[in-house]
């Protein structure tokens, strides 16, 4: 992993073979001291995919009654991650293709990078966003 950071607030994470995508972006976000701010771009190639998406809408207050988890081996091209940062902890979605399906969801841990990637995450002066839980016990953008 190398991160380059540019005058105006941005971070530029370079992610080479092997290195672990989510885990990369935390680390680059406490080495930049981003508190608050997003991941404006996200693309590269990935060798599994660890994701997790809502498959209901009565939504039931125990998160993992509400949640699919998906382990998914083989070549993933990434074609974005974005989110929100809030207390220095991405938020991020991600979208890739295997060549057969495009699946979309909450980026998870143990993500490996297959070939590159490359994320762009933009620091926010004068704003302090947290997570709070709210109805449904569902994590909430709140301003500190």
């Amino acid at each position: 992993m190398e991160t380059f950071e540019s005058d105006d607030g941005h971070v530029v994470v370079r992610l080479d073979r092997g290195d672990m995508a989510l885990e990369s972006i935390e680390a680059a976000c406490e080495e930049h001291d981003v508190d608050t701010g997003a991941v404006v771009s996200g693309i590269g190639t990935f060798s599994n995919l660890n994701i997790h998406y809502v498959d209901r809408t009565d939504l039931p207050e125990d998160q993992s009654d509400r949640n699919v988890d998906l382990e998914l081996e083989g070549a993933w091209e990434v074609t974005d991650v974005g989110g929100a940062i809030a207390d220095g902890e991405p938020h991020l979605h991600v979208t890739a293709f295997d060549g057969e399906r495009t699946v979309g969801g909450h980026l998870e841990e143990g993500c490996e990078v297959n070939v590159l990637g490359e994320f762009t995450i933009k620091k926010f002066e004068g704003l302090s966003l947290t997570r709070e839980p709210g109805e449904h016990n569902v994590s909430q953008l709140t301003e500190r």
